[in-house]
């Protein structure tokens, strides 16, 4: 359940995600609604909040209901918004009814479990983008498999996950403890176990976290809970025809992840399209971190790029760094046409990337083949 200090401010690492929730829904409904019955597409917030922050700043249902808004010129899109608390969702409402625009929409209290089938009703013959950002791990593994990775191939359907790593992490190495310390788990610690093999579809994950072997090494405990993430990401895509574009999200570079974006998607031009949106929101992301530290009087690393009263803007960042991303992707290209031959970018989204994964964007055609010259 969130607290509701979460609301008070929008930290760095919110500023990727909602810098993601600004634009890729636009993408999907302008891209996988033009081939509908009625332009139909449904957005959908899993657990949605308050709405907004304390500050002001607005949350992932304001931003998805801007999304909406954008398109509906030429969209027929509904907002669906689940928000489990009671408070926030008074909260959520008021907002929605104040700010949330004209777009359709239906606001339900209560669970992702609980509601999903009225979604899915709803969706029925719409394209459909699921945003799932629960507190910790309160999403049923099989829910998402069965009911949004196995809906129909048509018309589309996606899914962008919050996967807390730091929750992951938390819980799996204290139930790793506690079963080294006592041989059988309390109730307590049964019902965080319990929790996780909810989440993660089985018990798997505890011999992931029997390679921790101090209580308090919380980096070996995150790198577990990235690995336990990737396998995750695998046992919801095997046998469906999704992949996932996934990205691990920091407070600022030197600090461990707090969480990875997936996109699960079962489209070339849909990982292609959210790699261009993770660059954007990287940059974003990138300023907000290191305008935090110069506020505070503070320096990265060494020093900082960046004059003693000179704060970063979107435009210094990426003038200051557009040479290293752009020799990056090059030497990925070549490499992949020494590989390869004639490829299309998009069916190799993380290779052609790299590590300008997040904080780059190309503004290549999705459709476009990148074909090797003078061989």
């Amino acid at each position: 359940m969130a607290s509701t200090d979460f609301f008070a401010s929008k930290k760095a690492a919110a500023v990727f995600k909602h810098g993601i929730l600004s634009r890729y829904p636009v993408v999907f409904a302008s891209k996988t609604g033009k081939s509908v019955d009625g332009n139909r597409v449904v957005f959908l917030d899993g657990y949605a909040g308050r709405g907004e922050y304390d500050d002001g700043q607005p949350g992932s249902p304001l931003l998805l209901s801007r999304c909406a808004e954008f398109v509906k010129g030429y969209r027929d899109v509904l907002g669906f918004f689940i928000e489990q608390n009671p408070d926030n969702f008074a909260n959520l409402n008021r907002i929605l009814d104040e700010k949330g625009g004209d777009a359709d929409r239906v606001v339900r209290c209560g669970s992702v479990d609980e509601h999903l089938p009225e979604v899915l009703r709803r969706a029925q013959g719409a394209s459909l983008f699921a945003f799932l950002d629960p507190f910790g791990p309160a999403l049923d593994f099989d829910v998402l498999k069965a009911a949004l990775l196995g809906r129909p191939s048509w018309p589309p359907t996606e899914v962008l996950l919050h996967f807390s790593v730091l929750t992951v992490a938390r819980m799996g190495r204290a139930v790793h403890a506690a079963r080294s310390k006592r041989g059988d788990l309390s109730l307590a610690d049964r019902k965080t176990a319990d929790r996780l093999d909810r989440f993660l579809g089985g018990d798997w994950w505890q011999e992931h976290f029997a390679a921790v072997r101090d209580e308090g090494d919380e980096q070996r405990a995150t790198e577990i809970a990235l690995e336990v993430c990737d396998t995750y990401e695998k046992l919801l895509t095997t046998g469906t025809r999704y992949r996932a574009v996934k990205m691990p999200v920091r407070p600022r570079p030197d600090l461990l992840p707090k969480y990875v974006l997936a996109l699960f998607t079962a489209s070339n031009e849909g990982a292609w399209h959210f790699a261009d949106s993770l660059g954007k929101a990287g940059v974003e992301w990138s300023v907000a971190w290191q305008t935090d530290l110069l506020r505070k009087g503070e320096r990265y690393g060494q020093g900082s790029l960046f004059g003693d009263d000179e704060l970063p803007t979107i435009e210094s960042h990426s003038s200051s760094h557009s040479s290293e991303w752009t020799r990056i992707i090059a030497g990925n290209l070549e490499r992949l046409l020494e590989e390869l031959g004639s490829f299309c970018p998009a069916d190799h989204v993380p290779e052609v990337y790299g590590t300008t994964l997040g904080q780059a964007s190309l503004g290549l055609s999705s459709g476009q083949s990148f074909i090797a010259v003078g061989r």
